[in-house]
């Protein structure tokens, strides 16, 4: 138990460190100023993104380095005589009415590279939405053809989506599992490398940014500074690992401290507020009793935790379109989002795969108290308000 203690310390000495001097210099420094913050970071901007970098003839003006150094360091086969006949498609309808994210073709069609891109983890892959692909990419290229399938690590590509061929195409090389941690972000590093201007070369850099903050964590220490320290010992190695493979069981289990203080929620809230609130612990969700439409909710989702209004199935199936309840959101004064489920909802929490925000919350019970204040802002807000709720 002295290791775990004095490996913590250590850590948390040098994190306190270099915050200070960051903050000390942070008008030269500005290390948390990213240009990708500014973006709707989805799956459709990523690919967006990917497909200007790979395209020779857009406008970063680096001619075709990063197809070069895409091809060799993933060693695909994409031929070309020069890179005006290369074309770099967005998403590229195949004849199922489904569309391929990123497609390559070379001059003749001889050779075409699809490539099919989640951002998440828990993105849900439709009922033989790659196996399509596939069979799209072999009848347009002559059999010429690699799709590759691009996902955080921790995804798996399952016969469900990809059919029962699924091995074998891997094997033969015309399906090909690449992920952001082992392949696109070591491929930006070299991007970077060979980018001669520093526009360009900034937005990468922001770009890989992001990417290791969504995959790898954002770090408090300096990687190298932190990499030097664990790997300055077998102890500090070991120890590491050991503390790595609890995270995935510790989140678990702050999930199910956020259950048991929702519980302690709805007891307080039907104290002071004499009315029965229920909560439900399979959807997240807050039943009101003077609400006949919608519940008031929160949930694990766009790799963080949002919370709002949803409607209930009954109002659901009879208001499928989006309900918008401008007057509310505006009263509340949160940038409250809109979707066929939620007429209002907003990412609280980002990333908690690898950010620690929103589990300190739970730990401390500030998030419980921010749900609390919430639920009693919406309930006391004037009756014209909530008269649809």
């Amino acid at each position: 138990m002295n290791d775990y203690i004095s490996f913590f310390r250590e850590i948390q000495a040098r994190s306190k460190f270099e915050m200070e001097y960051e903050k000390r210099h942070s008008n030269k420094l500005a290390s948390k100023f990213n240009a990708m913050k500014f973006l709707n970071w989805n799956e459709n901007k990523v690919s967006e993104i990917i497909a200007f970098f790979l395209d020779p003839n857009e406008d970063h003006g680096q001619g075709d380095i990063y197809l070069k150094l895409f091809k060799e360091e993933l060693g695909l086969y994409f031929p070309y005589d020069t890179q005006k006949k290369v074309q770099v498609i967005l998403e590229d309808s195949t004849f199922e009415n489904r569309r391929v994210d990123i497609v390559l073709r070379n001059q003749d069609q001889s050779s075409v590279l699809g490539i099919e891109n989640k951002i998440y983890p828990w993105t849900k892959d439709q009922e033989n939405q790659v196996e399509d692909y596939l069979k799209y990419l072999q009848y347009i290229s002559n059999n010429h053809y690699q799709l590759l399938y691009l996902t955080p690590k921790s995804k798996e590509l399952t016969e469900y989506s990809g059919g029962k061929e699924i091995e074998r195409l891997i094997e033969t090389g015309k399906l090909y599992l690449i992920n952001y941690e082992e392949h696109i972000i070591p491929l930006l590093k070299e991007f970077i490398k060979n980018t001669e201007n520093e526009r360009v070369r900034c937005f990468l850099v922001d770009f890989e940014s992001q990417l290791i903050e969504n995959y790898m964590g954002k770090e408090n220490l300096d990687l190298g500074s932190l990499n030097h320290f664990i790997t300055e010992t077998e102890e500090n190695i070991e120890t590491a690992f050991k503390v790595s493979n609890t995270l995935n069981s510790i989140k678990q289990e702050m999930k199910n401290l956020v259950d048991q203080q929702m519980y302690q929620l709805v007891d307080e809230l039907t104290e002071e507020l004499k009315m029965r609130i229920i909560y439900n612990e399979q959807f997240h969700h807050f039943e009101i009793p003077v609400f006949k439409n919608f519940f008031i909710k929160f949930n694990y989702e766009e790799g963080g935790v949002i919370y709002g209004l949803v409607k209930t199935p009954q109002y659901m199936d009879s208001h499928y379109d989006k309900v918008y309840l401008n007057d509310l959101r505006n009263y509340l004064g949160v940038k409250f989002r809109t979707s066929h489920w939620w007429p209002l909802f907003f990412l609280q929490y980002h990333n908690i795969e690898h950010d620690a925000a929103f589990w300190i919350d739970v730990k401390n019970g500030t998030f419980k108290e921010f749900m609390k204040s919430f639920i009693i802002t919406v309930l006391q807000s004037p009756n014209e308000l909530k008269q649809d709720l």
